[in-house]
């Protein structure tokens, strides 16, 4: 079973709670491939040939993988979103993998508002400098590096119409991501209902993968833009910038800012009609509404309208805490509250 994506369509928080419930899957006759979700991520990099900015053994990954999924004796699953848009000669190569096997393929779909926000901020994060403005024009000319990649990885039917060619109709299933506002258990059901997985079988887990603020995203976007002069190697720019400082700290002040809104325009409004009308007419198996996929507003700032104090503010709160944290290394020990330590009189340059 393979779950091909699409990115920013609830993934993360489907791939942290199969890898968190090895036993209960276990139970019910399902596996999570690999020893973790990153052994996924390394398999499938091998598989298509992608650029690898992820650390481990690729050479052979792939095959390494494939050669547990055929020893167990139940259904496995792979949840990678590389997958979604791979080339006939890739999905080729699956199916090859096991042969005798019903090879299926999920694909979770999300409105074309929500995504087009959550897909400039993923680029923010994965090290990009362009400016809204910039990148929704490109989205929408389907052009320029950003439109490009933005529709290679969110054009649904594209990808359905490409997998369904080497797998067939009925091999293929559409999960619809609920509308804002859903029960947040909602697509997990779906998901479930969709590889034939009971809901219990995996408990919830916390929320995967959170969104910055609009601020924080324009705090982000500045960043790499004045680190743009330098050749910053990927695993550096992940484990200081994408981890350290977006996913560890700033996330925390999200509460703090304005969320990144939209205001639906009229052409992504006929974009999410067509792509929701050409799914439909695929005859994939559908789960969930199609309605789902409608384009509708988002309540937020858009990302050329975040104040500068707001962006102040996002970039004080990123500093202390990285103060805090260095002060509180160096010492093997946390901060003392403000007040619990008495004034010895010293000069403060002393």
């Amino acid at each position: 079973m393979l779950h091909a994506g699409l990115m920013k369509s609830g993934t993360t928080y489907v791939q942290h709670r199969m890898a968190r419930s090895p036993e209960p899957l276990a139970a019910y006759g399902f596996r999570f491939a690999g020893r973790s979700w990153h052994d996924q991520v390394v398999a499938v990099s091998d598989l298509l040939g992608t650029k690898r900015r992820a650390r481990g053994d690729f050479d052979g990954a792939w095959e390494r993988m494939a050669e547990e999924i055929r020893a167990y004796d139940g259904t496995v699953v792979i949840s990678m979103e590389f997958l979604g848009p791979a080339n006939a000669e890739s999905i080729g190569r699956i199916v090859e993998a096991f042969p005798g096997t019903r090879v299926e393929m999920v694909l979770t779909v999300r409105d074309l508002s929500r995504t087009v926000v959550a897909m400039w901020q993923e680029n923010i994060k994965n090290g990009r400098s362009h400016g809204w403005a910039e990148y929704l024009r490109e989205v929408r000319r389907r052009d320029g590096a950003s439109g490009r990649m933005f529709w290679r990885q969110q054009g649904a039917f594209g990808i359905v119409e490409r997998w369904r060619q080497v797998l067939g109709d009925d091999h293929i299933t559409v999960v619809t991501v609920p509308r804002p506002g859903a029960d947040p258990e909602e697509l997990w059901l779906r998901f479930c209902r969709a590889i034939g997985l009971p809901p219990e079988a995996c408990p919830p887990t916390p929320p995967a993968n959170e969104s910055l603020g609009a601020a924080s995203v324009q705090v982000m976007r500045r960043v790499n833009e004045a680190l743009a002069g330098y050749d910053v190697p990927w695993p550096q720019y992940s484990r200081e910038l994408k981890f350290g400082l977006a996913k560890s700290i700033l996330t925390r002040h999200r509460r703090e800012e304005e969320p990144l809104g939209l205001r639906t325009p009229r052409w992504l409004r006929r974009e999410a009609a067509g792509m929701r009308e050409r799914l439909r007419g695929t005859g994939v198996r559908i789960v969930g509404d199609l309605a789902d996929l409608d384009a509708v507003s988002t309540r937020g700032v858009t990302g050329d309208a975040v104040p500068l104090q707001a962006q102040l503010d996002a970039a004080v709160f990123a500093l202390a805490t990285i103060a805090q944290r260095n002060i509180e290394r160096e010492q093997g020990a946390p901060l003392a509250p403000a007040g619990a330590v008495e004034d010895d009189g010293s000069p403060a340059d002393a």
